[in-house]
């Protein structure tokens, strides 16, 4: 890899094409950008970027206003369709294709990466929909549901098992060790990173800061203390990996932005 590499993971909030938050990432210059609750797209952002964008799935299985999104300067291949060896889980991430949104990319800067923006929903699948069927091979063993992060999971095997690609793999997972501390015990957030882990994919954020590093503010609560976003790379990716970092409390939250911090990564 010669020229450096600018990553953006971020959910946007919905941000309006009106909104500053497109002002910040443009400032950020990112090589490729994966966005979550994006609301709409402004036309001098539009013009710098090929982008791939599908509306995000309801909780009651309509589609949402917002989308899901990856961008980047260069161009876009064909599409990453996941599904897994269940037929149940295929047609569960054919339901919530527009919150796991994946396209070959070819960065002007940089080598070709399979990339997909992550929005997994902070609530989980209706059991309604897998009833009768045994979902133990995918859902956590200390979650008694299956969410979407589990679903992309279970569909990444299959692509992840004989690849050799570069892949990066971000967005919001609505998943964080410092869940597993309330009164409740753990419910599989830190069992869903070393999942992530033996797919052989590497968290960024962790590897550069060395620690769990706060990315998004609640509504309920002023502590910054959740990790809910993460940016995943295969393995041969992050050995090229040159700093991980997330957008400034003091701008992002201070100037309304997002309740998500933006997490920025560069590859050498």
């Amino acid at each position: 890899m010669g020229d450096v590499l600018r990553v953006v993971s971020w959910n946007c909030r919905r941000a309006s094409s009106q909104s500053p938050l497109w002002d910040y990432l443009l400032k950020r210059a990112p090589d490729v950008a994966l966005l979550q609750e994006v609301g709409t797209i402004p036309a001098f952002v539009q013009q710098q970027f090929a982008i791939l964008q599908r509306r995000a799935v309801q909780k009651r299985g309509g589609l949402q206003r917002f989308t899901t999104a990856v961008l980047v300067r260069g161009k876009l291949d064909s599409e990453v369709v996941l599904a897994a060896t269940e037929d149940w889980v295929s047609k569960e991430l054919a339901h919530f294709s527009g919150n796991l949104v994946g396209v070959r990319v070819v960065p002007d800067s940089g080598p070709p990466l399979m990339a997909i923006s992550v929005h997994s929903p902070a609530w989980p699948l209706d059991r309604a929909r897998v009833a009768g069927i045994d979902v133990t091979k995918v859902r956590l063993s200390q979650n008694a549901d299956v969410w979407a992060a589990d679903l992309l999971w279970a569909g990444l095997q299959c692509w992840l098992r004989e690849s050799d690609r570069h892949w990066i793999v971000a967005g919001d997972f609505n998943s964080s060790p410092t869940f597993d501390e309330g009164p409740g015990g753990s419910r599989g957030n830190q069992e869903y990173l070393e999942r992530m882990a033996g797919l052989g994919l590497v968290e960024c954020l962790r590897r550069a800061q060395g620690v769990l590093t706060p990315t998004f503010r609640s509504s309920r609560s002023p502590a910054v203390k959740h990790q809910i976003d993460h940016l995943f790379v295969s393995a041969a990716l992050s050995d090229n990996l040159r700093s991980c970092n997330v957008g400034p409390q003091s701008v992002v939250f201070g100037a309304n932005l997002s309740d998500h911090l933006p997490i920025i990564a560069e590859f050498d």
